[in-house]
């Protein structure tokens, strides 16, 4: 973890996005987790707003699972005998990935974003199998909003105890998870009210215009 916060510390978000990206290509020997808690360490250290290392971290993941999605997509099978994707892509595993890809590939695609073990195989298969750039974007966006900021605030709250909190995230995995889809099902039906109650308001509005006009 002290690794991490040494790279960060000369500029947290830009480090926190290039880092993540790194991550995404499977690159540096730390996982995602601990970058965004990193960032999270620098909301407490009052060097980043909650918002912005949201945004950064949240950016970082975006751009690098979108570079695997286009090695996928534009290298076509020739990504699969590069030397640094060999070992992840064995003929056996890509044929499984494959097969159930075209049964269920938007679950693929949403679910490997908390398998960090697959999250590479199912996003170059992605772009490999053709699925739209927009739908990849988009469920990699929502599992992505389902982690990041939660990270991010425990690794602003326990700043102090980085260690504690990556073994506890590793634990209570699945209860976090469902907490984040709780907290974005509760945003998205109070943002559906509020556009209800406007549309009534605009509506409203117009039959007392149409009123007074006749």
């Amino acid at each position: 973890m002290e690794s991490v916060l040494d790279h960060m510390a000369q500029n947290p978000e830009l480090w926190a996005f290039l880092l993540l990206v790194a991550c995404g290509l499977g690159l540096p020997p730390w996982s995602e987790e601990l970058v965004i808690l990193g960032s999270g360490y620098f909301v407490a250290a009052g060097e980043l707003s909650y918002l912005s290392a949201v945004v950064w971290c949240w950016a970082g993941i975006l751009a690098g699972d979108t570079v695997i999605y286009g090695l996928g997509r534009f290298a076509g099978d020739r990504v699969y005998k590069w030397p640094v994707l060999r070992s992840h892509l064995r003929p056996a595993r890509r044929r499984r990935f494959n097969s159930s890809f075209l049964k269920h590939g938007t679950k693929v695609v949403f679910f490997a974003r908390f398998l960090p073990g697959v999250r590479m195989v199912a996003y170059l298969v992605a772009g490999n199998l053709g699925m739209k750039y927009w739908k990849f974007v988009l469920l990699d966006s929502i599992g992505a909003a389902l982690t990041v900021p939660i990270s991010v605030y425990l690794g602003w709250k326990f700043a102090s105890n980085l260690d504690y909190v990556q073994e506890m995230m590793h634990q209570y995995r699945v209860p976090l998870i469902v907490v984040g889809v709780l907290a974005i099902v509760l945003v998205w039906v109070r943002l559906g009210r509020a556009r209800k109650e406007r549309f009534l308001r605009i509506l409203t509005m117009r039959k007392n215009r149409d009123k007074s006009g006749s």
